[in-house]
């Protein structure tokens, strides 16, 4: 700045740099809530796609077990009876029924299905909460950078 600059121009230039906008204090509270939601929304996502990979991880158990006792316990062959001699069938339905019911692995279909039940309530849960991470629009310095 020039020497002979007067004292009113050189008071005005530093002094009215250092005002504050009103609202400033509001609009940093808002970014902070905003960057906590963001990073809310971030966390919750990780966790429930990891909680769905390993559901997935846990269905291919689930399934094994089932394609196990779906061999060993019979169902399928009392089943395909029904195909086979289908006069001995209705000639003795009520045995037949019997034993398919008394062969039929219901507590591992259950268990098959509440995993699937979870898988995808864990991966609708996962698309919301990746629905809700926004976009980060970085801000401009007064300089530009």
């Amino acid at each position: 700045m020039h020497q002979n600059a007067s004292f009113f121009r050189i008071n005005n230039m530093t002094y009215s740099q250092n005002i504050v906008p009103a609202d400033l204090l509001n609009k940093v509270m808002a970014a902070i809530a905003n960057e906590r939601a963001r990073l809310r929304a971030i966390r919750n996502f990780i966790i429930s796609s990891f909680c769905a990979v390993g559901a997935l991880v846990s269905a291919f158990f689930v399934w094994n077990s089932l394609a196990r006792e779906l061999t060993t316990s019979g169902f399928g062959q009392y089943a395909l009876l029904i195909f086979i001699d289908f006069k001995a069938v209705v000639a003795n339905w009520q045995d037949y029924g019997m034993s398919l019911l008394e062969s039929f692995p219901a507590v591992n279909i259950a268990e098959f299905i509440g995993e699937a039940v979870i898988i995808m309530i864990l991966i609708k849960l996962a698309i919301a909460y990746a629905k809700k991470i926004p976009v980060v629009r970085h801000l401009k310095t007064a300089n530009g950078i």
